[in-house]
């Protein structure tokens, strides 16, 4: 068998048998080629990291540093200029994908980019001149260098076991799956079963992709709970691997992804996740540009970027696509929320507002009892939050949290501290000042919550106790 440690050491390998003077030809080559003629800014971005890999194969190149010596941007407090950089690389990879896939698919030297890192890697073309890219060249890579193994290995077998439950049935191999051998669970949505058949009537495994990544779609929520988000992106993962054209998984997988960036602090593992998020994000729209999830999944990748204004021109299209969508709602109104519009978001997640796609498991109530909570309705907010928990809706420590704040705003001390003891019990380490200031915009919203805990008794978890949870 072989380690990622030996994987690693063959594209060392790969890298060291391909000469400077060679690649230094090839990049020359890459600059002059029509295809690159219009793209300057990814020419100099390309010569910029194979120039330093050159010099020092074992630097290790920022995003920052990048963005200062290539774009002439200083450092910034809300780091655009590095989204800038992830954004360039991310076209950066496909366009050199293209590149390879057309007219330079007979140059001696092929450069690849790699996601997660701005370490360009070399090799032979040892591929026949009709030779085509495999979908992990053309951006449908599925690394995970951020996971850690055991819950990776744990996240896909029960992703492929929940399949029995939740809609789908895996056989050991397509070879000998038949359309009648598929338990397909009906969704309800007619636009969605009519996908259904018209994948069945591809392939019984681009069917599996599509029900898949249906079902992972209603796993994202709650955000808060990582080991979920896990397991929807293995889902995602192994949608991608059924049906590499099938844009769904590219955009569940981009939307997991940054659901598992936001939490996090700046750093490498956040920009891993946010690199290969965009990735993933950009081939949806490659494949699939106009539809509702494309947009919904770009919109939350640019928010989690910090380019606000973006993500509610995003999310707005993906509204005028599909205004009933459930999942596009539920994302549409954490934007809103994010961002402070409490009464987009509220009328986004409004329970009776018509919703469909996927099984109609949605986090509307949870949403609109904390927009309602920060419009002041208090006992909205209650009402929501309460028949989210009974009708078994994704809930989790700020669902508790928002109960809690919003019965004590109303007077009501012993329900207050009712929830304030259930929210220490069940998520010991929450604390809403260090989660949700990484999800508002406005800080005022998480200390209005804040202190509303801390006066029902609420205490933040000691330093020896933090909130790790979302960092490990």
């Amino acid at each position: 068998m072989t380690s990622a440690h030996d994987s690693a050491d063959a594209k060392d390998q790969t890298t060291a048998s391909v000469s400077p003077e060679a690649v230094l030809e090839q990049l020359q080559t890459i600059r002059s080629s029509e295809m690159f003629s219009g793209a300057s800014r990814l020419v100099d971005l390309l010569e910029y990291i194979v120039k330093e890999n050159l010099k020092d194969p074992s630097r290790k190149i920022l995003a920052k540093t990048i963005a200062e010596e290539i774009y002439g941007r200083a450092p910034d407090k809300d780091n655009d200029s590095q989204n800038i950089v992830r954004v360039d690389a991310g076209r950066l990879r496909r366009r050199l994908a293209e590149f390879y896939a057309g007219p330079g698919r007979d140059n001696p030297i092929l450069i690849h980019v790699d996601p997660g890192a701005y370490v360009p890697r070399f090799e032979t073309n040892q591929r026949a001149q009709n030779a085509e890219f495999t979908p992990s060249e053309l951006g449908a890579s599925t690394h995970g260098a951020w996971k850690r193994p055991f819950t990776t290995v744990v996240a896909v077998f029960v992703a492929l076991f929940i399949g029995f439950g939740l809609g789908v049935a895996f056989f050991p191999g397509d070879q000998t799956l038949k359309p009648s051998d598929l338990q397909v669970e009906y969704s309800g949505d007619p636009k969605l079963e009519a996908e259904r058949r018209a994948r069945l009537a591809k392939s019984p495994s681009s069917l599996q992709a599509v029900t898949m990544s249906d079902q992972a779609r209603n796993l994202i929520f709650p955000f808060v709970e990582t080991q979920q988000v896990e397991l929807s992106l293995a889902m995602f993962r192994q949608a991608i691997k059924k049906d590499s054209l099938y844009f769904g998984g590219y955009a569940g997988a981009s939307q997991s992804l940054a659901a598992l960036a936001i939490y996090l602090p700046e750093g490498e593992k956040k920009s891993a996740l946010l690199e290969e998020s965009r990735d993933m994000v950009d081939q949806a729209e490659a494949l699939s540009p106009a539809n509702s999830w494309t947009q919904s999944a770009l919109s939350w990748v640019f928010f989690v970027e910090g380019q606000t204004e973006q993500a509610i021109e995003h999310a707005n299209i993906a509204i005028d696509l599909a205004p009933t969508d459930g999942n596009v709602l539920d994302f549409y109104a954490v934007l809103m929320l994010s961002a402070g519009n409490f009464t987009a978001a509220q009328e986004a997640s409004d329970n009776n507002r018509k919703r469909t796609s996927g099984l109609g498991r949605f986090a509307n109530k949870s949403l609109f009892g904390a927009s309602s909570y920060h419009l002041g309705q208090y006992q909205d907010s209650i009402d929501a939050l309460t028949a989210a928990t009974i009708s078994g809706d994704p809930i989790s420590a700020p669902t508790l949290a928002y109960l809690a704040a919003s019965h004590h705003r109303l007077g009501n001390a012993f329900k207050s501290k009712r929830h304030v003891v259930e929210l220490t019990e069940n998520w010991p380490d929450f604390d809403p000042q260090t989660v949700l200031s990484r999800l508002y915009l406005n800080p005022d919203q998480v200390t209005d919550l804040t202190r509303a805990l801390e006066e029902s008794g609420w205490s933040a978890p000691t330093p020896s106790n933090p909130t790790t949870s979302l960092e490990d």
